[in-house]
Parts: structure tokens; C-alpha cells; sequence
């Protein structure tokens, strides 16, 4: 770690617990602050409560295309099409969360992309050689619709003149591509749209240099993040109200919907109870654009497994036949542990932001619930003792991280800062 790098997290000195005092902290943002924290407030709005609850839809579809058959080409396609659709909801996110959610330009662009999705949401479990070219075409104009709304900011907000424009050329080149996979066979589809979503990623890594003119707001994007976290968490229980329904409402034949359903919550708790808008704070104290886009970004993996979780748990409570256990299996298995590295992921990207160990307690018990999780892959159980394990585990996990002490400091950081910057004029 360099000198610099020392400077720039934030230290923390504090008392035992067990003597009952308060802790004292205290932020070093290094030499100078290269930002501060926006004082307006920034709610999330009724357009953007409505453009994220279309996503329910959506991902109810990926759920079914993936459920109709787990082989490695479907699982493929599930893939990028989950990525793909998650980009939409990213672009929109953090346009509103840099450049305001009451903007003219954000109102009526938010307008055209709920079109967009709605068309992309109708293709989502269809054939790849019937509605591909209609999936490109949808998609291809969404990220039209953003360089549109990125190029007219750049006109009303000089300042991000460079960032909106570096970003608007990135956007149209990915959409560009994905309208040359329109023609294309299925293979070189793929291709170009895998290559046109590496497009998309890299883009904010190219504008990076000129992140510091573009900072989303410190609330706002953590809020909208979080609430794509509950949808997905929501997408659980429509499967495993969807798988419970097979059953008969006796209390044997519906304890594994029960224990997926404590699962569930207590990844609701685990997500929740932590620090989640750290990174976003110092990316804009520090003009942090590569942690901040790290943050963001493990929430790709996250959002992905949450809902593969969900196919699993509801198909392994539907049918009860040795086959499906072991496909279900593997299916709860893997996603729970991709769950349990990308949660790691993010308490990383706050931890290395402060004087608080990376590993703690709570990243020792998401490493040895990733390695669980990865255990239960390699066994032969029954879908109720799968249930129960992956409860039991979840559960202490989340207990785990609730009574952590280093969750509690991480939590008074993101407090202390927020008292100390978030009034600066």
C-alpha cells in the first residue's frame, strides 16, 4: 500500500465496547479534500420507483427462461441477457444519480427507455433465433436513448462536458454493435454481444479521468442499488411461492419453502445491516471513480445469483425426483456462494476505505459460507437437508455481521462523515 493510499482512508480510533463509551472518529481524507458532499437532498422518485418495479417483470422472465432448462448454452444466454438488462437499470441509475432525477433531460430519456424495456422484457424468454434480432434492436436503442440524454447534458452541464461525451461515444459504440449482431448467426450474435457489453463496462473506466466533474450523489445511488436488491430478494419469493403451490399445505411437505424462505431473509438482514454507501461517500470526498465503479459492479454477481438462487430453491420445493435434486443442488449451491463472495466483494470495497481490518469477523464467515456453499455442490442430499444447510449457514452469517463489531464502526464512519461533509457549502 503506498503513502498515499494510507492517507486517504479514513482512521478510526475508538474505545472497548465493553466499557460502555462512545466511540471517537476521526475522518482523514488525506492532505485536502479533492470533493465534498452534495447538500441538497435527493430522493428517490415516482418515475424511478416506477422504471425499477418494471424489473420485476424482467426478472421474472430470466427466472423462467432459466428455470425451462439448465443446460450450459441456456445458462450462457441467461447470462448475458441478465447482464445486458442490468446495464439499462445501471446507465438510468447513475444518470440520475450524477446528473439529478428532477432534470428535464433525465425525465423524458427515463420516459423512451420504459418503452425499451418493456420490448426487451417481452423477448427475455423467447428463442434466441426468433426474437435475438428484436432483443438487439430494443437494446441498441436504449443505448441511443442515453447518448441522446449524455450528449444534451453535456450542453446544460459544462463542467461534465468531457465525462458526458467520453460516455456517450462509449454508449454508441456498444449500440452500434449490438445492431450489427442484428443479421449475424447465433454464434457471432453471442459474440457481439458479449463484445458490446465489455463496451459498456469499459467505458466508465476510460472516462474515469473525468469522474471527479460528474460525482453521483452519496444517497441517491446507494437507495437505488438497494431497492434492485430487494426486487431481487422479491423474485425468491415468487418462486418459492411458485414451487410451494406444487405441495400439499402440509407442514413436512412445505418446510422447504420455509426454510428458503428464512434464507431469504436473512440475506435481506446480511445485505442490509452493513455498511453499503461507504464507497460512494469517499468517491466523492476523493474523487474515488475505480472503488466506486468496483462497488457498483459487484452487485452484477450479486443480483445474478440472487435470482439463480431463487430458480433453484423453487424448483427443487416443485419436484421431487432424484434428477431435480441434483440439478437444484447445484444450481442453490453455486449461486449461494456467488452470493456469499460478491457480499465480500462489497464489505471489501468499504473495509479498505478505513483503518478497519479487511478481514474481520464477517469476511471470515462469508469465506467459510462461500467454502460451505461450495462443499454442498459435491454431496448428494435431498432438497429439504439443502434447505436447511443453506438456512442454518445464511443465518449465522447474517447473525454473525449484525453483531460484528467492525460492522458497527464501518456503519458509525459512513455516520461521522456524513455529519462532518454532508452540510459543507
Amino acid at each position: 500500500m503506498t503513502q498515499r493510499d494510507t492517507k486517504d482512508r479514513v482512521d478510526i480510533q475508538d474505545q472497548p465496547s465493553e466499557t460502555g463509551q462512545d466511540q471517537g472518529i476521526s475522518v482523514n481524507s488525506g492532505s485536502k479534500r479533492r470533493g465534498q458532499l452534495t447538500a441538497n437532498e435527493q430522493k428517490v422518485s415516482w418515475l424511478e420507483l416506477f422504471f425499477d418495479l418494471i424489473f420485476v417483470t424482467s426478472f421474472d422472465q430470466l427466472a423462467k427462461r432459466l428455470g425451462d432448462s439448465f443446460s450450459p448454452e441456456n445458462v450462457f444466454i441467461f447470462l448475458l441477457m441478465f447482464a445486458a438488462l442490468w446495464s439499462v437499470w445501471a446507465g438510468n441509475t447513475q444518470f440520475a444519480a450524477r446528473f439529478g432525477n428532477d432534470h428535464r433531460i433525465y425525465r423524458w430519456g427515463t420516459l423512451v427507455e420504459l418503452l425499451t424495456l418493456g420490448v426487451l422484457s417481452l423477448t427475455l424468454r423467447g428463442d434466441l433465433s426468433d426474437v435475438g434480432w428484436l432483443f438487439a434492436a430494443a437494446y441498441a436503442f436504449n443505448r441511443f436513448t442515453l447518448v441522446v440524454m449524455y450528449l444534451l447534458v453535456s450542453r446544460s452541464e459544462p463542467a461534465a462536458a468531457r465525462f458526458s461525451q467520453i460516455t456517450a461515444a462509449g454508449l454508441g459504440l456498444s449500440g452500434v454493435l449490438w445492431l450489427l449482431s442484428i443479421p449475424s448467426s447465433d454464434t457471432l450474435t453471442l459474440v457481439l454481444w458479449g463484445l458490446a457489453l465489455l463496451v459498456t463496462v469499459g467505458t466508465p473506466l476510460v472516462a474515469q479521468r473525468y469522474h471527479h466533474n460528474a460525482l453521483p450523489h452519496h444517497e441517491h445511488l446507494p437507495e437505488r442499488v438497494g431497492l434492485l436488491q430487494i426486487i431481487a430478494l422479491g423474485g425468491i419469493v415468487t418462486e418459492l411461492v411458485a414451487g410451494g403451490r406444487q405441495q400439499q399445505l402440509a407442514l413436512l411437505d412445505q418446510a422447504p419453502t420455509f426454510l428458503a424462505l428464512v434464507t431469504c431473509i436473512a440475506l435481506f438482514r446480511l445485505y442490509f445491516d452493513q455498511s453499503r454507501a461507504l464507497p460512494v461517500l469517499m468517491a466523492n470526498l476523493q474523487s474515488r471513480g475505480g472503488t466506486l465503479m468496483a462497488w457498483l459492479y459487484a452487485h452484477l454477481p450479486l443480483t445474478i445469483a440472487i435470482m439463480m438462487l431463487g430458480v433453484g430453491f423453487g424448483h427443487g420445493i416443485a419436484y421431487e425426483d432424484e434428477h431435480h435434486d441434483q440439478l437444484n443442488l447445484s444450481l442453490v449451491s453455486w449461486s449461494l456462494a456467488a452470493v456469499f463472495a460478491s457480499l465480500g466483494l462489497i464489505r471489501y470495497a468499504a473495509s479498505r476505505l478505513t483503518s478497519v481490518p479487511s478481514l474481520d469477523r464477517s469476511m471470515a464467515a462469508l469465506l467459510l459460507g462461500l467454502a460451505v456453499s461450495l462443499g454442498l455442490a459435491a454431496t448428494h442430499i435431498d432438497t429439504l437437508i439443502l434447505h436447511l444447510a443453506t438456512a442454518a449457514v445464511t443465518v449465522v452469517i447474517a447473525l454473525v455481521t449484525a453483531k460484528d463489531a467492525a460492522t458497527k464502526r464501518l456503519s458509525a464512519v459512513e455516520e461521522r462523515i456524513l455529519e462532518e461533509h454532508g452540510s459543507d457549502e
